[in-house]
């Protein structure tokens, strides 16, 4: 899959550190762990499941645990871990100069929020082949990595898209609506475009903020009544190719929530036109191009003033009152 000179970089987290911060995802949870160590992963105490680990993942996401819809997520997130794929997906930062400059944008807010936060490392979850954290890693230095996603296929690669860089990195398989990280630390919970995949955006977030989690950040695609007008006409909220329609965030749920759950609640709009879209309106002119893309980071300024824009980066601190 990927040799240890890819590699030479990363220190792969022990199997005895992991009860320090995850419990079994499946048992009622009061903030500790549940968790012992055995000889090849972990196994609760309570329910007595046991979780393996391989090429160092813990594999928390059971099969048959899962809902049809998040079952059907991962079947379209599984895929042969060939050289050729790996070397796709670990250098997805190498994509196209228009995709990168709405991400550049999304990081640019993502990092000043990270930045008011006081952390000894950070969990992504829902991160697939760790895209988002080497964009982090790119411009914020961490020393203790989590990385997670439904997939083991996606999980697996992580290790090569960080590979340049110097951190402890834990690596396991969740359901985000069943996620087994314990709350009480002071690493900060980070989803990068993964909520509206799990069918029911708002249950899985009120399910994070009833974790009680200090700190969680998320960056993910908003509904609002342009978007909706569009997606009568198919043009936002599309089928993706995991067979899963879309559940963009909504602002005033997320607005509500936050006050029910005494969260203290950020967010910045922009608006992030896909890029088929893009070209087929500009075509090959350059000009075009460049007009366009001024115009979009306008109409992103003025709409943030709104909280109006098709992405919103979002952080929600825990209350101290």
């Amino acid at each position: 899959m990927y040799t240890a000179h890819q590699i030479k970089m990363i220190n792969f987290i022990k199997i005895s550190d992991f009860p320090k911060y995850f419990t079994c995802p499946y048992c009622p949870r009061n903030g500790k762990t549940s968790l012992q160590v055995i000889k090849n992963g972990v196994h609760c105490q309570k329910c007595q499941r046991k979780f393996l680990i391989r090429n160092h993942i813990l594999e928390f996401v059971i099969n048959k645990e899962l809902d049809s819809e998040t079952k059907r997520e991962l079947k379209g997130n599984s895929y042969p871990l060939t050289k050729k794929n790996i070397e796709h997906y670990a250098n997805k930062d190498k994509w196209s100069a228009y995709y990168n400059h709405f991400v550049n944008q999304k990081f640019e807010y993502l990092l000043k929020f990270l930045d008011s936060i006081h952390m000894g490392g950070i969990i992504s979850l829902g991160s697939g082949h760790g895209f988002e954290l080497k964009e982090i890693l790119k411009r914020k230095k961490f020393n203790l990595v989590f990385s997670s996603d439904l997939a083991y296929a996606a999980t697996s690669i992580v290790p090569v898209t960080l590979k340049d860089y110097n951190v402890d990195l834990g690596l396991f398989t969740s359901d985000l609506n069943h996620t087994p990280v314990i709350p009480n630390n002071d690493m900060p919970i980070l989803i990068y475009e993964a909520l509206h995949h799990t069918g029911d955006i708002h249950f899985t977030v009120e399910e994070l903020l009833k974790r009680k989690f200090k700190n969680i950040l998320f960056v993910e695609p908003t509904t609002n009544f342009l978007i909706k007008i569009l997606a009568k006409f198919n043009l936002a909220q599309r089928v993706e190719y995991s067979g899963l329609k879309p559940d963009f965030l909504d602002i005033d749920i997320l607005k509500k929530l936050s006050k029910k759950y005494n969260y203290n609640l950020k967010i910045r709009t922009l608006w992030d036109i896909p890029e088929d879209y893009f070209r087929v309106i500009c075509k090959r002119d350059s000009l075009l191009q460049t007009i366009l893309l001024k115009f979009i980071d306008i109409f992103s300024q003025v709409g943030n003033v709104f909280q109006f824009g098709s992405f919103a980066v979002v952080s929600l601190e825990q209350s101290k009152y």
